[in-house]
């Protein structure tokens, strides 16, 4: 099974889980900004989705060397999220970073969200380079707000830090300062004149409306070009050559055009960790009116989190055009008028994108509850409510609960409004209407609990040999059913042994299974039913016959190490030189609406196993069991063959056999080798 297979399966059960839905919030955020939490059993994610052509909107990158909440300090930020990964040490970003239409980090080769100087959302690749122009001279620039090395340029601006760097095996340089008359742009030319130099430093302060262009080893064969007054033209290069108004790096793009690309981009890999295993998530997506944010949680009691293949299909089922994934782990983060949402605590990150609502604030006008949907609620168990006070442009106000008056509709739960928390006190339907003046909020609530277990079972009939997959589910008063785990199920091992997420039957009789949860119990009465058609319990004088086998150490015997039943057929063979054939007579006649045969093996050896038939004409048919001269089954493998496989034994003109057919033999081939070995066989069985 290829991967791709896999990865769609894992998304499979994960979308299952989703099904069982335990809640959803939503609410807006500003007329053209809405807020999605969906909670299942095994996934929690956060979707934002903006109007991006919204004019009363700002989407921006977010810059910042403590915390993303600490930028509301500056900007009210209805809205941040998490952007490029960067190193844990120094905390420098990885990748393109670009702020109102200031480059401020340059880009590697892994995809890019922006936002256009026409807003348009835009993901893609960028290539953008740096140089310096002075007179006729061109001079190439390494870096950009990154330490400098041994024999490079860099220059420095202030967004990320006071003062300039160096690297550890660089040493002192020379940094020349330069007054600049406009911000470094994503693409095109800003001039400036240098104002100082400074000679055999290790870093220096960078002043405002300055850059420091920082020159180390090598690259100080172009000091020669610097002088003081000396105008610079700072030339800024890009593929594609579109000007980026915001951007952030993240990687790697999951979606473009609607098609899963993630490995197809030639972007610089990731580890196999970051791909593959399931972790919170940070993804940007885009639609032809829409960008979304999606934070997917992960590593927690309630969420398991995606890999990115499972993101990808989470986002190209959402309908998204093109998608990229950002910094995730514990750097994944939405924060939401200054409350983090998606995580317990918040972890420093130096670059995130954050959205405002610029729409005039008016008076409240909704109440609401945040949980969208109808609220279920376990007996016995709280839940803390959330309200939400709005103006028609959806800026949030402060609610004091001493204002708030309520009504509930039944007594089945209780409701404290000092922490407006309700908890569920006996099973069934109920209401909560609160007011806040002559606003309201109401709210469906249902308490309930698990009231029965079922277990279903794949098949009607369950015969000797087969295998059936088990589903337990528990329900509660409403009806709904929740699949359990298989784990508890309990089951007797004289009648059926555990197979993976299934159960193999080895026993005939009846017998039960039963599965306790919750303190609820439940028992399954199942009967197994002879089908097998031999099962080598008793010994049945087996004639053993051929050519070119060796008599005195060819025999059978019946062993005890069994697949079903208490015992199988062993037949140790050997043969004294070539072209040799053994064959055990079974002489077995087949019902004639049988279609398939499963059997039993063990064992190693050589020689080609095969099946002989004859069908009602007498004309012998054959089929291969084995397709190589050699065989290893160290454990009992099943071999299940449709019966239309056989072939004629001999060139004749017949293409299918006349049935019914007879098994003859069981037998094994040696063309040019001799052959020997110890085959068991169990559980021959026609269905």
């Amino acid at each position: 099974m290829n991967k791709a297979v896999k990865f769609i399966q894992l998304l499979i059960f994960i979308l299952l889980l989703v099904s069982y839905i335990l809640g959803a919030e939503s609410f807006y955020i500003a007329p053209s900004i809405e807020y999605k939490k969906v909670t299942s059993d095994s996934l929690v994610y956060h979707i934002t989705s903006i109007n991006q052509f919204d004019p009363l909107l700002d989407i921006e990158t977010v810059v910042t060397n403590t915390k993303l909440s600490d930028i509301l300090k500056e900007k009210s930020y209805d809205i941040i999220i998490n952007a490029n990964f960067f190193d844990p040490n120094s905390k420098e970003p990885v990748g393109l970073v670009v702020k109102n239409y200031e480059l401020l980090h340059l880009p590697i080769k892994r995809g890019v969200f922006g936002i256009t100087s026409d807003n348009k959302a835009i993901i893609d690749i960028f290539n953008i380079n740096i140089k310096l122009k002075i007179d006729n001279t061109i001079i190439p620039i390494n870096n950009l707000n990154s330490p400098r090395g041994v024999d490079q340029i860099t220059i420095f601006t202030k967004f990320f830090g006071k003062e300039t760097k160096i690297l550890d095996n660089a040493v002192a340089g020379v940094d020349i300062e330069v007054s600049l008359d406009n911000r470094i742009p994503s693409l095109g030319t800003t001039s400036g004149k240098i104002t100082n130099i400074y000679y055999g430093v290790k870093k220096s302060i960078i002043k405002d409306n300055s850059c420091i262009i920082s020159l180390g080893g090598t690259a100080l064969k172009y000091l020669p070009f610097f002088s003081l007054d000396k105008k610079i033209d700072i030339i800024v290069e890009s593929n594609p050559p579109i000007m980026l108004k915001e951007a952030v790096c993240g990687g790697p793009i999951l979606i473009k055009n609607g098609e899963i690309v993630f490995d197809k981009t030639g972007e610089i890999p990731f580890t196999s960790n970051i791909i593959n295993s399931r972790h919170p998530r940070t993804v940007a997506g885009i639609t032809d009116d829409k960008i979304f944010f999606i934070v997917i949680e992960g590593r927690n009691n309630n969420s398991l989190g995606l890999s990115i293949p499972e993101t990808c299909e989470l986002v190209k089922n959402m309908g998204i055009r093109d998608a990229i994934n950002l910094d995730g782990g514990g750097s994944s983060q939405k924060i939401i008028w200054g409350n983090l949402i998606n995580q317990v605590s918040e972890r420093n990150v130096p670059v995130g994108i954050g959205v405002k609502n610029n729409y005039p604030y008016k008076n409240p006008t909704y109440l609401s509850f945040k949980e969208k949907d109808d609220i279920y609620i376990r007996k016995g168990e709280k839940l803390k409510l959330e309200l939400l006070l709005q103006d028609e442009n959806y800026h949030p106000y402060s609610i004091t609960y001493t204002m708030l008056t309520w009504t509930i509709a039944n007594n089945n739960i209780n409701f404290n409004p000092s922490k407006l928390e309700i908890e569920g006190r006996e099973l069934g339907e109920s209401s909560l209407t609160i007011y806040l003046s002559n606003l309201e909020a109401s709210k469906k609530i249902y308490v309930w609990d698990y009231v029965a277990l079922k277990i279903e079972i794949d098949k009607d009939k369950v015969y000797l040999g087969d295998s059936v997959f088990p589903k337990i589910y528990s329900i509660d008063n409403f009806q709904r059913e929740k699949i359990l785990s298989l784990d508890g199920l309990k089951f007797d091992p004289n009648y059926f042994r555990r197979n993976g997420k299934g159960l193999t039957a080895i026993n005939t009789g009846i017998t039960t299974l039963s599965y306790t949860f919750d303190n609820l119990s439940v028992t399954y009465t199942i009967e197994i039913i002879p089908n097998i058609i031999e099962d080598f319990e008793e010994d049945k004088k087996w004639n053993i016959r051929g050519k070119n086998y060796n008599p005195d150490s060819t025999f059978y015997k019946l062993t005890s190490d069994a697949y079903t039943g208490k015992s199988s057929f062993m037949l140790v063979y050997d043969s004294k030189e070539e072209n040799s054939f053994i064959y055990v007579d079974l002489n077995i006649s087949i019902p004639p609406d049988k279609t398939s045969l499963s059997i039993a093996l063990k064992g190693q050896g050589n020689g080609w196993i095969r099946l002989l038939f004859y069908d009602e004409d007498g004309t012998p048919w054959v089929m291969d069991l084995t397709t190589t001269l050699q065989y290893n089954f160290n454990k009992w493998t099943t071999i299940n063959k449709d019966l239309t496989e056989i072939r004629p034994l001999i060139s004749i003109n017949k293409y299918t056999p006349k049935i019914p057919l007879r098994l003859a033999s069981i037998y094994l081939v040696g063309l040019n080798n001799k052959i020997s070995g110890n085959l068991l066989i169990d559980s021959l069985n026609f269905k």
